[in-house]
């Protein structure tokens, strides 16, 4: 009986452990779900305050025109991007090898470069290229520096023109057909210049028959990238908010280049507000390989230099808008340095930035294009006479030129192999840094011509939402002393 009494008070005792156990479960898991509601809970309520703080701020900016989203997204740009590129930039400006070691008020200059020295303009002196005569297919000509021996297809086509092998307009009428040709597939040609090149061509023409040479641009076609203003024609900035633009002003490039002979034949791609290859008709293509893209926003220049559809153009960079493109596309192109070429009726993203310069097939032609368009233009105050060797007359066996570490070493091995005089180093400062301090200047400088397209909301038609928009809307975020930290940098 005993047995059986102590049997049943077992069984009980288990019975009760068992409920009280998956009760404890319960009331575990309860507690626990409970916790992560309102660790959520609380999380979605820090959000949604953090927002509300920040649109709050916004007002004393008077800029509080931003959906709740956009904030949103300000809010999570500002914390990932733009404070740790101020604390990065903070040390820099503190430290001896970012160069303000002394207080900045003793050794800010504010004007542009500093005092400036006027030198004499000199021509540079151009190689002879006398035995070329014309081809007879047009694809050569159109090619004409890479399928003869030597570089130079500037200097040879306009070698054609003046010993009257090849008209101006006979020629003009060759890349025009090219491009008409070719664009369908490559996406690069914003307006067509026709009636203006032909006009062209033929002054180019009448000037010869009158014995007046202007140089080795004498009636050679060519292509401006679409920030340039060219009068009676649209200046689109790529972008669908202003693709019906017209400006009509000459821009300061263009104005050299005609009165050195050349023939406009069209208006060439920028990606929308110089940004990337992405415009409001599309998408610029690669002529190597048209699945892929031109990349950078001198898109077009890029690829119809590459496609022998120009024998030249010029495109602008702010942050490597010449040298992607031109790389992508297996050309080559020139980034002067800054102030060497005059910008005026070009659209800006940022003024101490911005660069214009030319996209040919060769180093000679690039300096043959940058001769006819360098000097000071008298209303770009940035731009100046630089004393310039002349690149045909250059020993290079006197010079000295550095590379890094991660250099293509084919291109290394080329220049020591012809007695260049090659040197490595390295960096002292990383490239993170650098970025933060470009991007600060552009994005600012940028929002600072287009704060009435963002307020009124056009930003919202921009073509590629992941870039300008996203970027201007970080700019916000940036301190006038953040900015001017980063502008006093030497």
């Amino acid at each position: 009986m005993d047995t059986w009494r102590h049997s049943w008070t077992l069984i009980i005792f288990l019975l009760f452990a068992s409920a009280f156990t998956v009760l404890g479960k319960s009331l575990i898991a309860t507690c626990t779900t409970q916790m992560n509601s309102t660790t959520t809970f609380v999380e979605e309520t820090t959000r949604e305050e953090e927002i509300l703080s920040l649109k709050n701020a916004l007002k004393f900016f008077d800029a509080d025109f931003f959906s709740e989203s956009k904030v949103g997204e300000i809010a999570n740009d500002a914390k990932e991007f733009n404070i740790p590129l101020y604390r990065g930039n903070r040390k820099l400006v503190a430290s001896t090898d970012g160069g303000l070691y002394d207080p900045s008020v003793l050794v800010f200059n504010p004007t542009w470069g500093g005092s400036e020295k006027h030198y004499e303009n000199k021509r540079f002196t151009y190689p002879s290229v006398s035995s070329i005569q014309r081809p007879d297919r047009e694809e050569d000509i159109a090619f004409l520096g890479n399928r003869i021996a030597g570089m130079y297809q500037v200097l040879e086509l306009g070698h054609l023109i003046r010993t009257k092998q090849i008209t101006s307009h006979e020629l003009t009428g060759i890349f025009l057909r090219r491009m008409k040709k070719y664009d369908v597939a490559l996406e690069a040609v914003v307006s067509y210049t026709e009636d203006l090149a032909y006009k062209q061509a033929k002054e180019a023409d009448s000037l010869l028959d009158r014995g007046e040479y202007l140089g080795p641009l004498h009636g050679i076609p060519y292509g401006l990238k679409d920030i340039i203003a060219v009068p009676h024609y649209k200046t689109t900035w790529g972008s669908t908010t202003f693709k019906n633009q017209v400006l009509d002003i000459e821009a300061w490039v263009y104005k050299r280049l005609r009165s050195a002979g050349a023939v406009l034949i069209a208006k060439l791609v920028s990606g929308s507000l110089a940004y990337d290859d992405i415009w409001f008709g599309g998408r610029t293509r690669n002529p190597w390989n048209i699945e892929e893209f031109s990349t950078g926003s001198s898109a077009g220049p890029a690829a119809c230099t590459s496609a022998g559809l120009v024998p030249f153009a010029i495109g602008s960079e702010t942050a490597g808008s010449i040298t992607y493109p031109a790389a992508r596309c297996g050309v080559t192109a020139l980034r002067p340095t800054f102030g060497t070429v005059g910008r005026t009726g070009v659209m800006s993203i940022s003024e101490s930035l911005d660069k214009l310069g030319p996209f040919c097939r060769s180093a000679a032609d690039c300096a043959l294009v940058l001769d006819a368009i360098r000097g000071k233009d008298p209303d770009d105050l940035s731009s100046k006479d630089f004393l310039l060797e002349d690149p045909f007359s250059v020993d290079i066996t006197k010079l000295k030129v550095g590379y890094l570490e991660d250099a293509e070493m084919e291109v290394v091995d080329v220049l020591a192999s012809m007695g260049v005089h090659m040197v490595p180093f390295k960096l002292n400062y990383t490239v993170d840094s650098v970025q933060g301090i470009l991007n600060f200047t552009m994005d600012v400088e940028m929002l600072t011509h287009f704060d009435k397209w963002q307020r009124s909301g056009q930003d919202d038609a921009y073509e590629a939402q992941d870039q300008w928009p996203l970027e201007l809307r970080r700019a916000r975020m940036i301190p006038a002393v953040d900015y001017l930290q980063v502008c006093h940098l030497p």
